[in-house]
């Protein structure tokens, strides 16, 4: 595992032009002091506390039985570090070894080793089975992922944060007894935790809790102590950092409950209907790093509520709304920031649509989906498709646009069909990656790639494919596989290559593979994945 490069180093040491030049090495004002696993948390995590007579960046280098890496800790020059350590295998010995390098390029190295002996993986950590690596043909990096277990049967719940490396290999993880949704990470290099419907947090590398932020709007009565409240219902589905410049810090998706009257009563039979109904659409909110709302819309102001999918009557929200009956009308997924026409591009699962939304004036751009139940109002923002194969998307996942046009999402496949027409049998259900071309002037959208697998499959639920920038690879991430005849999920993380016809696997992890001999109890899902260069953020 390489976490620097030549180029990046180089600049970073490169002596100013005309400038005299120091030959003068940074010297050690005391030996440094290397440990590991101070958190039980993230006991795979090292740190390096040193200090040195001038300014300094730190190098490290690493060697095991079977490979040797190196890497810088920071591209900060200081006199003082305290930094953590990330590339570590379990259950492991490693050989460290300290340099430190100043502004001018002289470099001193530290005289002894250090010696750290990673631990196994828990107990309780899923199997991993790596049936594809071929990291020649794959992004470089390292790919962060929420490992979540539960169960319907059996008590607990929880997470496993983890950094996985070319060769499906665990080099990082912070565990957390909260069974949570997603996790990015932050350009300060720590990690975004959207840990449940009301809790946001930020973790550092060592498994420290740094921030937390509290969906405040109906109660503050369960924040932590010392979280920020924002003004909002919840967080659920979507938490993510907004790009430098922006005026808000982070986008998350959040709920709002309207009441309705003479609602439909049935999915596929309109003509029963109840008084009165709690319905729950989704809500985009941007906010501030203090927990300051920045903006807001609401799909009740310009969508149908009284179009339905199939699930749009679910209770998903029951207990968030105090236990009341509730109606899970659009169940938002994704929510991203368009900047090449300053838009929000939502899924809306249970609409089997995906919206484009102006930020200006919350009008709608267009409307990705299938046609059936849209009334005359919305008929002019539906896309046409063209071209074939075609297959719209249903009850999909992790919609994002590209700045060439390109909307990519996971396709989950649930019903295949907009009520009141019958959905096929589940045996004909099937999940699939697949990106559009969207034309927004000429309102058309063509399938210009998708990927089945040889052999198809069904994920009901999570999944997520990110395009690669370096390759042209698709990062796939399907969450929720049933096991045969059991009341289990299990997951993989497949990296597929999307250039040229056919579409090779060339990465593949299978998350508590049912065809191993020994798997775990409870159900493994992963609702996304994001390839990094590095665990840093440099």
């Amino acid at each position: 595992m390489r976490l620097q490069t030549l180029s990046f180093a180089l600049a970073l040491l490169a002596p100013l032009a005309g400038a005299q030049a120091d030959t003068t090495p940074p010297a050690f004002l005391a030996q440094p002091v290397v440990t590991l696993g101070a958190n039980p948390a993230a006991p795979l995590t090292a740190r390096v506390q040193l200090a040195t007579d001038e300014p300094v960046i730190v190098e490290i280098f690493v060697r095991e039985p079977a490979r040797s890496f190196r890497f810088l800790a920071t591209n900060t020059f200081a006199t003082t570090h305290d930094l953590p350590l990330v590339g570590f295998r379990p259950g492991r010995t490693h050989r460290v070894n300290v340099a430190v390098r100043d502004a001018a390029g002289n470099r001193t190295a530290w005289g002894g080793g250090f010696v750290l002996t990673t631990p196994a993986l828990p107990a309780n950590f899923p199997p991993l089975n790596v049936t594809t690596s071929a990291p020649a043909l794959m992004e470089p990096g390292v790919t962060l992922t929420g490992l979540r277990w539960s169960s319907p049967t059996l008590p607990g719940t929880g997470t496993y944060c983890v950094y996985l490396d070319a060769e499906g290999q665990v080099v990082w993880l912070y565990e957390t007894p909260l069974g949570l949704r997603d996790v990015t990470r932050l350009r300060n290099g720590n990690l975004l935790i959207h840990a449940n419907n009301r809790l946001a947090q930020e973790v550092d590398l060592f498994g420290t809790v740094v921030t937390q932020w509290y969906a405040a709007r109906l109660g503050a009565a369960g924040a932590p102590p010392g979280a920020i409240l924002v003004d909002c219902d919840s967080f659920h589905h979507e938490l993510h950092e907004l790009p430098a410049g922006e005026v808000a810090d982070f986008i998350a998706l959040s709920t709002e409950l309207r009441t309705f009257p003479n609602y439909p009563a049935s999915e596929t039979d309109p003509t029963q209907t109840i008084p009165s109904a709690n319905v729950v659409g989704d809500v985009v909110v941007e906010f501030r790093r203090d927990g300051s709302l920045v903006r807001e819309y609401s799909t009740f102001e310009n969508l149908d509520p009284y179009r339905l999918g199939y699930m749009s009557l679910a209770g998903i929200y029951n207990q968030l709304y105090g236990g009341v009956l509730t109606f899970d009308w659009s169940h938002g997924n994704a929510a991203t920031v368009d900047p090449t026409d300053d838009t929000w591009v939502i899924s809306l699962r249970h609409q089997d649509a995906v919206v484009k939304v102006r930020r200006s004036d919350h009008s709608i751009v267009w409307i990705h989906g299938p046609h059936d139940a849209w009334k005359a109002r919305w008929q002019p923002f539906l896309l046409t498709p063209l071209g074939a194969p075609f297959e719209w998307q249903f009850h999909q996942h992790a919609s994002r646009t590209s700045p060439d046009g390109v909307l990519t999402l996971f396709d989950n496949g649930n019903y295949r069909a907009v009520p009141p027409t019958p959905a096929p049998p589940t045996s004909q259900w099937y999940s699939r990656a697949v990106r559009f071309l969207v034309d927004p002037v000429a309102m058309t959208t063509t399938q210009v790639w998708e990927w089945r697998d040889s052999t198809p499959f069904f994920s009901g639920q999570f999944g997520d494919v990110d395009p690669l920038p370096l390759t042209g690879n698709q990062l796939v991430t399907d969450g929720a596989k049933q096991v045969p005849g059991l009341n289990k999920s299990y997951s993989r993380l497949v990296e597929v290559r999307s250039a040229g016809p056919g579409s090779q696997i060339v990465f593949e992890v299978i998350v508590n593979d049912p065809s191993l001999p020994v798997t775990s109890p409870y159900n493994w899902n992963l609702y996304r994945a994001e390839r990094y260069s590095r665990p840093y953020p440099f």
